[in-house]
């Protein structure tokens, strides 16, 4: 059964909401982490793109349509050298992983102490991992697949 957020205390809970914020269940971390993240509730956010559902149909659209448009044009151009501005894009998109996985295995590894596999996969995640500093960061990785489909721009520019 899911570990119970209603054993915490109030301010444990963000925005009234189910889930509980990890700072909270293990107040060594709080100094890890911003006050920003600490109490995030994505519900602002998440709205936003419930209501705007059609946002990532636009972006493959756009996308897709890039890469074809993009190929015809380099068709009679060489290949653009971008070494630079792709090692430092591919460092930052690894930097932004690299603490999102810093903020939000330690809440995993938590959950996986309390709550079995089959609950942490089918809770919802406004009761396990979509609040809080952790939700800031899981929200924050689904939106990072619309930049990361630039990614296709330097391989389109260096004619791969």
């Amino acid at each position: 059964m899911a570990a119970d957020s209603f054993s915490y205390p109030q301010e444990c809970h963000v925005g009234g909401l189910a889930g509980v914020e990890f700072t909270c269940i293990i107040p060594a971390m709080r100094m890890f982490y911003t006050t920003h993240e600490i109490g995030y509730n994505p519900t602002d956010v998440l709205r936003f793109m419930q209501q705007r559902n059609w946002i990532p149909i636009l972006a493959i659209a756009i996308y897709g349509t890039s890469i074809v448009l993009g190929r015809k044009f380099m068709v009679d151009r060489k290949a653009v050298e971008t070494k630079i501005p792709i090692a430092l894009w591919n460092f930052s998109l690894s930097l932004f992983s690299f603490i999102g996985a810093f903020r939000t295995i330690p809440h995993l590894f938590y959950a996986m102490s309390v709550m079995s596999l089959r609950d942490i996969m089918c809770t919802p995640p406004a009761h396990t991992f979509g609040i809080g500093s952790t939700g800031l960061w899981v929200q924050l990785f689904c939106l990072s697949k619309f930049p990361e489909l630039f990614d296709t721009f330097f391989v389109v520019i260096h004619k791969k």
